[in-house]
């Protein structure tokens, strides 16, 4: 059966045919004390209802009872699923109102068999009846014991039309049986739940349930549809009806009550779906009427030519039954006199698999005695049910044997010898408990004995377990049964207390009292003579002879059975007799087997074992038929692809041709070919429901695609595999010898099923209004039938053509032609020998087509040998090109080609031939075909799915579509990446796990013919917001805080400062706080939001946290400001030695009050030293550069003179920098001093560590020069001195020291000048310029100084490791952006001409560089400081180093 999963809309469709259906009749159960043989009988009794009453939802539902004898007493109805009383004679009990009753009290007599008054009706109306309402009601009569009918009421939807025959009320009818709804209320559900159906599966065990929506999914019930539909069925044989309505054979299996799962073989996947609705109503209409099997078939031998056969009625229609059917098979005929066990049926076998016989037995009988059968043969037995409708399903098949000859069946059984009398002996010893002499004293009932028993009991174990010995030791047999030694004293009777050990003994008390009865010597012995004959494959003939002890007692013997190999438990068969078939075993196997006898007691000892072994199957595969059609060798003889192997097999798998199909496509006429086997199936497809339009496959020769007939092909494979092992195959080797007007054909017989009864030749003439033959027909104007391999056709017209074939026939069917013949029949033609050929390819057609290309397709040729290797050749030539010359050749072995490099818009002529060994075909029909015209490559943007919401991470689908002939490539770029590249008109491309930077998407098309076109789209990546946070800031209170993060997000973000993860406590707009969102110019898709905190408090310390949210989502970042515990330093003290004036001293605090000094102009004079004191000796430029501080104002950051407008812009800043870093930075070197060295040309200068984070500083640069040069020298140490080595004994220095650690760097501390002699007391620096003139030329020095630097910084990099000559405790620093450092601490006047230095000569080598001028680091002398300088502007590459992170002079990088 398919697809079972159409049954709830195909049997919506059977309910017009449900209409006309016969209802069942209801048990009655009724109660009568008496007879009577008047009328007027004093008991009360019911009329019995006819049937169900069907009645559609919402209609009125009225059941009917007759009740006669009543005489007064109260007529009750009730709902019997619940047993809920409705009515109490005329009096409604139920809180429904949709249930009353009706009932007349009347004496009137009313028209009806029985019904004497109205008063003897009790009609139980029920309004608007619903689904619910369904179900068994009881009518019954308040007497003792209670007079009931039951009455069956069913709801069919309003979809659904009740039976027509019946009406809303109960009829009754002595003489004309109602119909009933139970085809429409077939319920199967028992049968399924003893079939062991899922409960899931449950719903479709009821035709009713599924008409009403079962809510299962069929698919998960597949496993279970087998014993759902052998339920359905109901053992009735709905066979006839199908045939009757057309239902195909292969389809017929649900009329059996059968059910062919859907596996991966190929042959399960065929199609029935059209005959599902008439196979349905076979069923609906079967139900009804025909009988059910007979039960309890069972078969007894009686002797050796004897068997009885015994059954019980059918239990549904039982009686309308007309006759029985007993079906009688000889299976197999053994040798009477074969008792050696190693004797085999295989070469014992006189008969194997007769006709069946039938005998028929009339409805009255149930027995049959069947005569004159063969000693010693097995029989298969099986029983139908018959009546005019039809008939049954056979009951289940009895095996049985008749006896070897001279046994007869013994028919009397002799009684057992009686049990002691144990009950009394418990009695006697004073046992008053009855349970204990119950249980503990009748040995047929110790196997009942429980724990509850033992504890009760224990107080007579002693008397109970020795009356039940009987005086006797039975150990020894419990022992052998496995009794543990706790329990052997109740054996022996040896016992004089119970306690809990004994309770392990109850698991053992069935062995326990099998040793008690064969203590007793009431049970047979062991059976004798145990052995096999006939052992085969799957069965083995089971013989033992009668125990010697109680032989006659034996009532029959069952028999246990288990493989070896699998070390599984003993299979027992029950109630078997001498001999037995022991049947459905593996081939090859070893067996152990026992008998035990069984009388009146129980069961007596066990035979002594025995092993054999089934024979194998090998011996039975090695007998292959000769002449057997091989599939595979002809799949292989054609060359068929090695990966398409698997489907050259009737068994092959469906997953298989699922996965191969794309692979094997040009392959299928050779599978389709060999699959036929040269045999014409067309009959036996048309039998199975094969539509015709697929029957050209069940020929090997499809007449066009074959899609539309996968459906049918498990149809077409059955048909394949059941056909060429009955039909004929192809005559080979067509030979034909033309003699004027006659004609002597020749052939070979079919080489594999030789099983040619006949051969049919057909022929016909040819003209030219006629094709040389008909593809859709095997069938010629002309036939002949022979049985010889030759034939003779005379009186053929001369001057003619005839096209001859020949087939291969049986009684199944026929053969397809293995090759054609095409004669010229002219009078000057003699002894001419013609052999035959192929047929043509035909059906040449253009698959498809372009400007350069044109996909061409044919059938191969419908005649030809299955197994034969077909080529193809395929011409084609343009008609503008005359001669044959021009004409284009191309083999192929498969009937398809692309013809490719054509010219656009030109016409071209094309036809194929097939070759073969027999020779080549004639060629097929001629085709005429275009190419197309050729057309620029145009492309379309592209279209984005989603449109206008490209979410990061997500996917997205581009459609690239372009025209043009021939078809263009496309390309797909997404930011200028290509991505994929194919030949075609429509490219779909699925792209995953979209990046934001995925915003340009272009197709580009190009086909060759004209300028190739791009189209591109721009497309915003929608993303959730990502946060950068500043961290953590540091300041001090009353300070003015920025903490800024940078946002990047699309849509714009929804902003907000919270300060608290969870968001319930934000951070609003007020006196105090300003949020702001600022968008970055250039990318739009960045923002900064910055929270200003005007004056910070102690509770404004702590964790805010930057939230950014659009539609996409949401992100939350922290950061932190925090207020410094200690200030690093005393700005008031600074401010009074920097002699600030007095009334702007109160700027001056820990740090300095920015908004003090903005409201009062007279601090404007100051501001250089405010700043200079809060800079504290710190270098702070590269804090400032990192917060956009321009590079002309840097110098306010480590407190140097800028200009005004720098100072009003960015004073802010560089004092939240001075707060952020000022407590880690370094402050200045102090007490810088020259000494006189050891050595010649050189000085020793020394310095103290700064008094701010000196444990932090690890690294001091030395800046010095000749007076007023412009270029200075530097080195770096770690030490707190150094050695100057190089210096000309009668030249003036002047020298300068900052200090660095990881965060940054101080400022320069005082200046001093020296002498190889030493220092210089009280000598003040030159300075750098004294008269306008000087001025200029220093500035125009300075521009090509400037530019020196930037020409030489390849040099000067290339060359470092030349130039760099380390001092003692130095380390070399080589960026020349570390000379680029204006000092504000020191100033110095006038000028001095550059000096010049040279290497020393103590060995140690200092770090110098003459690069560039020393503008930035001027140096003062303390007394005199007052600024004549500037710091030149850095250049664009210092500046982006300026915001670079670092640690030490790295910040200034």
């Amino acid at each position: 059966m398919r697809a079972l999963t159409l049954s709830v809309a195909l049997l919506a469709a059977l309910t017009t045919s449900l209409a006309q259906s016969d209802d069942t009749k209801e048990t009655v159960e009724s109660a009568s004390s008496s007879s009577s043989s008047d009328d007027e009988s004093k008991e009360a009794w019911m009329r019995a209802p006819a049937g169900t009453v069907a009645v559609r939802s919402g209609e009125d539902a009225l059941l009917t009872c007759v009740v006669l004898g009543a005489r007064g007493k109260p007529v009750l109805w009730r709902r019997a699923r619940d047993s809920s009383l409705l009515t109490a004679g005329g009096v409604r009990v139920t809180r429904d109102e949709r249930v009353k009753v009706l009932h007349d009290d009347a004496d009137e007599p009313l028209q009806g068999p029985g019904i004497r008054k109205g008063g003897d009706v009790w009609a139980l109306v029920i309004k608007s009846v619903k689904s619910s309402d369904a179900g068994l009601y009881t009518c019954e009569l308040n007497t003792e014991p209670p007079v009931r009918s039951f009455h069956r009421l069913t709801v069919i939807s309003r979809g659904l039309t009740p039976p027509e025959a019946q009406n809303a009320t109960d009829s009754y009818s002595a003489n004309n049986p109602t119909l009933s709804t139970l085809a429409l209320s077939h319920n199967y559900t028992d049968c399924c739940i003893s079939a062991n159906v899922s409960r899931g599966c449950l719903g479709f065990c009821s035709i009713q349930t599924i008409l009403e929506g079962t809510g299962q999914d069929p698919e998960t019930c597949q496993p279970d549809f087998p014993a759902i539909v052998k339920c359905m069925a109901d053992g009735r044989n709905h066979v006839p009806c199908c045939v009757q309505e057309h239902v195909p054979d292969i389809c017929q299996d649900v009329c059996r009550g059968e059910f062919t799962p859907v596996t991966d073989n190929i042959k399960t996947h065929y199609s029935c779906a059209a005959y599902m609705e008439k196979t349905l109503a076979c069923i609906v209409e079967g139900i009804e009427l025909l009988p059910s099997p007979p039960e309890d078939v069972e078969v007894e031998p009686l002797s050796e030519k004897q068997l009885n056969i015994t059954w019980s009625p059918p239990l549904e229609n039982t009686e309308t039954v007309t006759e029985y059917i007993v079906n009688v098979t000889t299976l197999r005929s053994f040798d009477a006199h074969l008792i050696d066990p190693s004797e085999s049926s295989m070469r014992n076998t006189s008969m194997k698999m007769s006709q069946p016989m039938t005998y028929k037995v009339p409805a009255n009988k149930t027995f049959l005695v069947l005569n004159d059968l063969l000693p010693f043969t097995m029989y298969e037995i099986s029983v139908t049910s018959y009546n005019i409708h039809g008939s049954s399903l056979p009951s289940y098949s009895i095996r049985s044997l008749t006896l070897t000859p001279g046994k007869m069946k013994t028919t009397a059984v002799a009684s057992a010898p009686k049990l002691p009398d144990v009950r009394s002996c418990c009695l006697s010893a004073g046992i008053n408990h009855y349970g204990c002499v119950d249980k503990l004293c009748d040995p047929t009932k110790t196997f009942e004995i429980g724990v509850t028993d033992l504890m009760i009991c224990a107080p007579w174990a002693g008397v109970t377990f020795g009356c039940l010995a009987n005086g006797m030791d039975h150990t020894p047999c419990c022992r052998a049964r496995g009794l543990p030694e706790a329990c052997l004293p109740l054996c022996s009777g040896n016992i004089t207390n119970l306690d809990f050990n004994h309770f392990k003994c109850l698991r053992f008390m069935t062995g326990y009292t099998n040793c008690l009865l064969q203590g007793y010597g009431v049970l047979p012995g062991p059976p004798t003579r145990l052995h096999l004959t006939n052992i085969d494959t799957d069965f083995a003939v089971v013989h033992w002879a009668p125990p010697n002890a109680l032989a006659d007692t034996v009532q029959f013997y069952n028999l246990h059975y288990k493989a070896l190999q699998l070390e599984e438990d003993y299979k027992t068969v029950e109630r078997v007799q001498s001999p037995f078939i022991l049947e459905d075993l593996e081939s090859n196997t070893d067996y152990e087997i026992f008998v035990e006898a069984v009388n009146e007691h129980g069961l007596g000892e066990a035979s002594p074992r025995l092993i054999f072994r089934t024979q194998s199957l090998a011996l039975e595969d090695e007998e292959e038929v000769s002449n057997a059609y091989n599939v595979t060798a002809c799949c292989e003889k054609v060359q068929v692809a090695t990966v398409c192997m698997p489907l050259c097999s009737y068994d092959a798998k469906m997953s298989d041709l699922r996965t191969l199909a794309p692979l094997c496509a040009q392959e299928f006429h050779k599978l389709l070919r060999c699959g036929a086997g040269g045999r014409n199936h067309e009959a036996c497809c048309a039998r199975r429901g094969v539509p015709a339009s697929c029957r050209g496959v069940c020929a090997g020769a499809p007449r066009g695609s074959v899609n539309s007939c996968v459906s049918y092909v498990g149809n077409i494979v059955q048909c394949f595999e059941e056909g060429t092992g009955i039909l004929p195959g192809p005559p080979r080797e067509l030979h034909a010898v033309v003699n004027h007007d006659k004609l002597f054909l020749d052939w070979a017989a079919p080489q594999d099923g030789a099983n040619a009864t006949s051969y049919v030749v057909h022929w016909q003439k040819v003209d030219n209004n006629s094709q040389p033959y008909y593809y859709n027909t095997l069938q010629l104007d002309n036939k002949m039938n022979v049985t010889q391999t030759m034939a003779r056709l005379e009186g053929l017209d001369v001057n003619s053509t005839y096209h001859v074939f020949v087939v291969a026939a049986n009684d199944f069917g026929t053969s397809l032609p293995s090759s054609m013949l095409l004669l010229n029949i002219t009078e000057d033609t003699e002894n001419k020998e013609v052999s035959g050929i192929p047929s043509p390819p035909h059906s040449l057609s253009v698959a498809s087509h372009s400007a350069t290309w044109l996909a061409l397709s044919w059938q191969p040729p419908q005649f030809s040998q299955p197994d034969e290797k077909i080529t193809y050749t395929l011409f084609f030539k343009s008609p503008t090109q005359l001669g044959t010359g021009n004409v284009t050749k191309i083999t192929t072995t498969v009937p398809g080609h692309t013809l490719e490099k054509l010219s656009p818009n030109t016409q071209y002529v094309v036809w194929v031939t097939a070759h073969a060994v027999a020779g080549d075909s004639l060629p097929s029909e001629t085709l005429l075909a275009w190419t197309d015209p050729a057309y620029p490559a145009f492309v379309e943007p592209p279209t984005i799915n989603p449109v206008n919401l490209v979410v990061e991470g997500s996917s997205m689908t581009i459609l690239c579509i372009a025209m043009g002939t021939p078809t263009p490539t496309i390309s797909l770029y997404i930011s200028g990446r290509l991505v994929r590249q194919e030949v075609t008109r429509h490219m779909v491309t699925v792209i995953h796990n979209v990046t934001r930077d995925m915003s340009q998407v272009s197709c580009y098309a190009d086909n060759g013919y004209g300028t190739p076109m791009q189209a591109s789209r721009r497309i915003n990546i929608s993303h959730v917001p990502t946060i950068q946070a500043s961290g953590i800031t540091m300041a001090a209170a009353g300070d003015s805080v920025i903490l800024e993060c940078r946002v990047e997000a699309l849509p714009k973000p929804t902003v907000a400062f919270w300060r608290d993860p969870s968001g319930r406590t934000p951070v609003i707009d007020g006196p105090n706080y300003s949020i702001q969102l600022l968008s970055d110019p250039e990318e739009s898709t960045k923002y900064t939001m910055r929270l200003i905190i005007k004056k910070i408090t102690e509770t404004d310390e702590g964790d805010y946290f930057c939230h950014a949210e659009n539609a996409f989502g949401k992100t939350l970042r922290p950061v932190s400001v925090r207020l410094r515990t200690a200030p690093h330093h005393n700005v008031t003290e600074c401010c009074t030695q920097m002699n600030v004036s007095s009334t702007c001293i109160d700027a001056c605090s820990f740090h300095l009050d920015m908004d003090n000094i903005m409201d009062r102009p007279e601090c404007m004079d100051d501001f250089e030293k405010l700043m200079k004191c809060a800079a504290d000796g710190s270098d702070h430029r590269g804090c400032c550069a990192s917060w956009g501080v321009p590079r002309n104002c840097l110098e306010l950051c480590r407190g140097g003179p800028v200009s005004r407008t720098c100072a009003l812009q960015h004073a802010r800043r560089a004092l939240a920098c001075f707060r952020d870093a000022g407590a880690k930075l370094p402050g200045p070197p102090r007490n810088l001093k020259a000494h006189v060295a050891p050595t010649p040309h050189a000085v020793l200068l020394s310095w103290d560590a700064p008094l701010k984070n000196p444990q932090t500083v690890y690294l001091y640069r030395v800046f010095w020069r000749a007076y007023g040069a412009k270029v200075p020298e530097k080195l770096d140490t770690s030490e707190t001195s150094v050695v100057l080595t190089g210096l000309q004994d009668d030249v003036r220095y002047e020298c300068v020291v900052k200090a660095a650690n990881d965060v940054g760097t101080s400022s320069l501390s005082q200046s001093i000048m020296f002498t190889t002699a030493g220092q210089e007391t009280g000598a003040a620096a030159a300075p750098v310029g004294g008269s306008s003139t000087a001025s200029a030329v220093g500035g125009a020095v300075a521009c090509i100084l400037v530019a020196a630097i930037l020409l030489s910084a390849g040099l000067y990099y290339r060359h470092r490791k030349n130039l760099r000559l380390k001092a003692q405790g130095g380390v070399a620093f080589e960026n020349p952006s570390y000379l680029r450092e204006p000092n504000p601490d020191t100033v110095v006047n006038g000028t001095v001409p550059n000096g010049n230095t040279a290497n020393g000569g103590n060995g140690v080598a200092n770090s110098i560089s003459n690069s560039t001028a020393w503008r930035q680091e001027t140096l003062q002398n303390p007394s005199t400081a007052i600024p004549t300088a500037r710091e030149v502007d850095p250049t664009l590459y210092e500046e982006l180093k300026l915001g670079q992170d670092g640690a030490g002079f790295k910040r200034l990088k």
